[in-house]
């Protein structure tokens, strides 16, 4: 046995379990820090966003600020839609004498001074205005850290149209073009110019602006309570990306580092309070399985010390297997005692007296009523057989089959007896179970003890029911009766038969036995047999 046994590699098993945690415990951290740092990250650069989006928009009057008003804004951005065709042409020489004569003129940046504005003018201020902003932008954009900033139109006719486009590697190679704008790609979008709000709005987004991925700040433009166009801002999202990547690791080493230092110790720990203490326990209990020593469990056991579950478990397995063997050899008494009992009451119901009594009757009977002493005969045999069955019986019994063991014996019985005995049958139920041989102990007194004793005789009745609850055996005579109360006769006899029948029946059916009994009028026994045990009694071991 020792030389096959095979132990469990416990810390094995822990590690196989916990390792998978581990991996996943890591890629939820992962998880979890890219995204809090993401989004740390996000809102940070959202704030610094708005921050350059309010320095760029200062240089751009026509979009921000109050120097012009709301009609002035919506002229130059009327005529910037008209001329944008013509948005990329250079300015020639005369054009900025010819408008700096005009500028001289009083209500200047008023409506009105934008109405009045002869054609020519017109077309040379938007496109000077538009040159002079692009000039101080691009210096500005050469010391930011966006990429580009565009003026987009959002007005339904000129939805997408590219206004200004100030690149860090390309100037003006958008303006006056149209970009593919789909609005189911760009939510943020969509959403912004169903609110008409001023805020600004962030997004990601591929391939737009320009080739490339990229996180745009958008500044709605308010003109008139509807949004005109949007300012855009770009970062460059791979950027964003390598800085975030570079951040993330950093910490992930950190995390991952002391994640792993903390399971080496868990292992460690398990190990010599938990795998150690199993692997001796369960050497202990191979050993008991063994050669079923308690004494040299109760040793092994006493070697753990651990103040945990474990030890506890040790000392409830030194208890347990003392137990074992105290009930170990309670039950070899027990099963010797109940085979005594078996046997005692076997004897008991084939006693010398009856057996003479039996034969003497069947004896007469062969000359006075031979076909009479050969049923007595058949009878008789069966009535012998069943008791010497019963001894090897471990199971319940149909009561139909106790039944027959009763009428065999009152069969003999009445013989005896002649018309001193009357037997009465009330069966009014048999699909129930009983131990063998546990009505007729019963039986045998009401004969024996109850009309037996009567001069005159009398009736034994064996009667059946059953109730909402259970089935019941009632065993009932006329005869001479006792006192339930008075203390038992001290006979050398200890009344071992009808309390081995009244343990069998409580055993294996759960059944009691109720006895009344009035002095000159009779005695009745019922066994009561719970329903709810009935599919029990079929596999109980008595």
């Amino acid at each position: 046995m020792k030389g096959k046994r095979k132990k469990r590699r416990l810390l094995f098993q822990i590690t196989a379990i916990v390792l998978p945690l581990f991996a996943v415990m890591t890629a939820a951290v992962v998880w979890t820090v890219y995204h809090s740092m993401l989004k740390g990250y996000l809102e940070a650069q959202n704030d610094h966003i708005e921050d350059v989006m309010t320095q760029t928009l200062g240089y751009m009057p026509f979009v921000a600020g109050k120097v012009l008003d709301q009609d002035s804004k919506d002229w130059i951005f009327q005529h910037m839609e008209e001329y944008r065709i013509a948005l990329h042409d250079e300015v020639t020489d005369e054009e900025p004498e010819k408008l700096k004569a005009y500028l001289k003129a009083d209500n200047k940046y008023e409506y009105s001074w934008f109405e009045n504005m002869p054609e020519d003018i017109r077309y040379s201020y938007i496109r000077q205005h538009l040159n002079g902003t692009k000039n101080i932008l691009y210096n500005h954009i050469n010391n930011s850290s966006f990429d580009s900033m565009f003026i987009m139109d959002m007005q339904q006719q000129y939805r997408g149209l590219i206004l200004i486009d100030f690149n860090r590697n390309e100037q003006n190679d958008k303006m006056g073009s149209y970009l593919e704008l789909d609005l189911s790609k760009h939510p943020v979008l969509e959403k912004m110019l169903d609110s008409d709000s001023d805020k600004i709005v962030f997004e990601r987004a591929t391939d737009f602006p320009n080739a490339g991925n990229y996180y745009i700040g958008y500044k709605p433009v308010i003109i008139g309570g509807k949004t005109r166009a949007v300012v855009g801002i770009t970062y460059n999202w791979d950027d964003f990306r390598s800085t975030l990547t570079g951040m993330i690791a950093k910490a992930l080493i950190i995390i991952i580092s002391g994640i792993l230092i903390v399971l080496m110790v868990l292992l460690i720990f398990l190990y010599r309070k938990a795998v150690k203490p199993i692997n001796a326990i369960q050497d202990g209990l191979l050993d008991y399985s063994a050669d079923k020593d308690p004494k040299e469990i109760v040793k092994k056991m006493y070697t753990i010390k651990e103040k945990n579950e474990l030890g506890y478990l040790a000392d409830v397995i030194s208890d347990f297997t003392l137990e074992i063997d105290f009930y170990t050899r309670e039950n070899l008494r027990t099963q010797k005692e109940l085979y005594d009992a078996k046997l005692q009451i076997m004897v008991s119901q084939i006693r010398p007296h009856f057996m003479y009594n039996a034969l003497t009757s069947i004896a007469m009977m062969c000359e006075l009523d031979p076909k009479t002493a050969k049923e007595a005969t058949i009878a008789f045999s069966k009535y012998l057989r069943c008791n010497m069955d019963s001894l090897s019986q471990t199971k319940t019994v149909p009561f139909e089959q106790e039944l027959s063991h009763l009428k065999n014996y009152l069969f003999i019985e009445k013989l005896r007896f002649d018309d001193l005995l009357n037997i009465e049958y009330d069966i009014q139920v048999t699909d129930f179970r009983v131990p063998q041989l546990s009505i007729q102990p019963l039986v045998e007194n009401a004969v024996k003890h109850g009309v037996g004793m009567a001069e005159d005789g009398g009736t034994v009745k064996i009667s059946t029911r059953q109730t909402d609850n259970a089935y019941e055996v009632i065993i009932s005579d006329d005869g001479v009766g006792f006192d339930v109360n008075a203390p038992k006769k001290d006979d050398g006899r200890s009344h071992v038969g009808m309390e081995n029948t009244r343990k069998r029946l409580k055993e294996m059916c759960g059944a009691d036995i109720i006895i009344t009994s009035k002095i000159g009028e009779g005695t009745t026994a019922r066994v009561i047999i719970p329903k709810e045990r009935r599919n029990e009694n079929e596999d109980t071991v008595s």
